[in-house]
């Protein structure tokens, strides 16, 4: 076919990436190691192996970056939100300026988060949803 050479070629360098050596021998875990991803738009022509991660995001700010390689990610396994208590928590509010300080203590609880996350320079931040 008119793709053929292509897309031969395509298989051979995916499977050469996912093969890995387990007790002596080779074993090639496509299921595990490999993803096919279709993105809209663009020519057959430039279908590619990627080694590594792939994260497609949409551009939400002028200043994102439309490409990093070889970034600084970090995993947070936890929203950025301030957390409320496990179980029911009361609390009796009779004054605006008490309204005012639990605000105050949310706001820096989530500011204290994100500076110990800027402290280390990412480049992309995953968290939790």
């Amino acid at each position: 076919s008119r793709y053929g050479d292509l897309m031969a070629n395509l298989a051979l360098q995916a499977v050469s990436r996912v093969t890995v050596e387990e007790g002596g021998r080779k074993v090639i875990d496509t299921k595990r190691y490999a993803k096919v991803e279709k993105i809209p738009g663009g020519e057959i022509e430039e279908c590619r192996v990627l080694s590594g991660v792939m994260i497609n995001k949409d551009v939400t700010h002028s200043k994102m970056k439309r490409r990093i390689e070889n970034p600084r990610i970090i995993l947070v396994d936890c929203p950025l939100e301030y957390k409320k208590g496990e179980s029911q928590t009361n609390i009796e509010i009779t004054k605006e300026e008490d309204w005012e300080a639990v605000l105050r203590q949310e706001e820096e609880y989530v500011e204290r988060i994100c500076a110990d996350i800027i402290r280390f320079k990412p480049d992309v931040v995953c968290t939790e949803k």
